[in-house]
């Protein structure tokens, strides 16, 4: 074994010893020097914990520096930087990493003298304190805002560099591995979390940690990401047929299929205007809208308390659905779901509603599915359909 891989070595039992949640993480590491053809001129990490060092570079680093090193490295997978990236610029986002892992390892730091050390170059500002990985990353993006940086470990989150076939099929977009892979990361931190705990106590992490370790474990999504997917999942695509060609198919050079249309509206919007429910209506009907006109979906809305005041086609923005929404009496939302019966009406329901409502006994079996989006103090009004509760901050639990 090289003299480098023995001070790897060294480093992580040291940071067991001293730093349990950090020794424990970097055992997750699958160290190795580079090689030529992996063009790693500092460090680099996969998402499946292989870390490439060029020996060279790492070499003239101290021991606390490497230290550093090894912490550094393993959080960035292990806070989900493949999975988050979505598509945003590698380098400028790998930026914004670094400056959230770099806070994390100061908290520990202060607590160890000059036994564990930033790497000379390393990316830090107390003003990005607190800030989520995204928000940092549209901060330093925007025009006028060029980032640059010299020096330092770099881009060092590299997916190509994975030695695992979970971690090669990750790197190709295998979502089924991108999900094992991140579970085993997931596992892992809350594991880090309980042997640090279990050695210095209870409160002994660092705060801005905590709260990261927090939102991993049971983490807070935007309503709209979970409404979208699903929407999108069960929608399905628009029915294909060549009996009719699109009217694209002159201009594209070839036959398109054309779209066989239904009558049937793809999106359903129930909406309890019972007396319970008030405030929201502009507010998630637009969203809604904006999310069904991005699939190019048709849209449906039911306004209903304890009869059907409204039942409007063709709605798009929140300007034309506002005014449908009229009622403030009992709660029953049976007018509306017996009416979709009675149609043979197969398209997906979303009902908006505290959950204090009357419903069928069992979902129309016509429809492809039906989604509960209940108020944050609400709770579901059946065992049926899938539901996603809404926190006072905007944010989706799903019930």
């Amino acid at each position: 074994m090289s003299d480098l891989l023995n001070r790897v070595k060294d480093a992580r039992v040291w940071l067991s010893v001293r730093v349990p949640f950090l020794g424990y993480m970097t055992t997750r590491l699958r160290p190795r020097l580079s090689n030529p053809q992996d063009s790693v001129p500092t460090a680099g990490v996969a998402p499946d914990g292989t870390l490439v060092i060029n020996e060279a570079w790492a070499s003239t680093l101290t021991d606390p520096e490497l230290r550093f090193l090894l912490a550094h490295e393993v959080l960035h997978p292990a806070l989900e930087f493949f999975n988050r990236r979505q598509g945003r610029d590698l380098s400028l986002f790998n930026v914004a990493h670094d400056f959230v892992i770099n806070a994390i390892l100061k908290d520990f730091a202060q607590n160890l003298g000059d036994a564990m050390k930033m790497v000379a170059g390393g990316l830090y500002d107390e003003t990005h304190a607190g800030k989520a990985a995204e928000e940092i990353y549209d901060e330093i993006s925007e025009p006028g805002k060029g980032f640059s940086f010299s020096g330092g470990i770099g881009s060092d989150c590299r997916g190509d560099l994975s030695e695992t076939f979970e971690g090669q099929s990750a790197h190709k977009g295998d979502q089924s591995s991108q999900r094992q892979i991140q579970r085993g990361w997931q596992g892992a931190l809350e594991a880090a979390r309980q042997t640090h705990e279990t050695q210095l106590g209870q409160g002994s992490l660092p705060l801005r940690l905590q709260q990261i370790l927090d939102n991993i474990k049971d983490p807070k999504v935007p309503w709209q990401t979970v409404l979208s997917s699903w929407i999108g999942e069960n929608a399905g695509k628009d029915d294909l047929t060549y009996s009719q060609p699109s009217r694209r198919s002159e201009s594209a050079g070839e036959i398109l299929p054309g779209v066989v249309k239904t009558g049937l509206p793809d999106v359903t919007i129930l909406w309890d205007t019972s007396g319970s429910m008030n405030g929201l209506a502009s507010t998630i009907l637009s969203e809604v809208a904006s999310i069904v006109g991005e699939l190019g979906l048709s849209v449906r809305l039911m306004v209903c308390d304890t009869e059907l005041h409204a039942d409007v086609e063709g709605l798009d923005n929140a300007e034309d659905i506002v005014p449908h929404i009229i009622g403030g009496g009992g709660s029953d939302f049976s007018p509306a779901f017996d009416k979709l019966r009675g149609e043979g009406n197969n398209s997906v329901v979303v009902a908006f509603t505290d959950g204090y409502i009357s419903v069928p006994k069992t979902q129309p079996e016509c429809l492809k599915g039906v989604l509960w989006i209940l108020t944050d103090r609400g709770q579901r009004p059946c065992s049926w359909g899938g539901a996603i509760q809404l926190d006072k901050d905007g944010y989706a639990e799903e019930v």
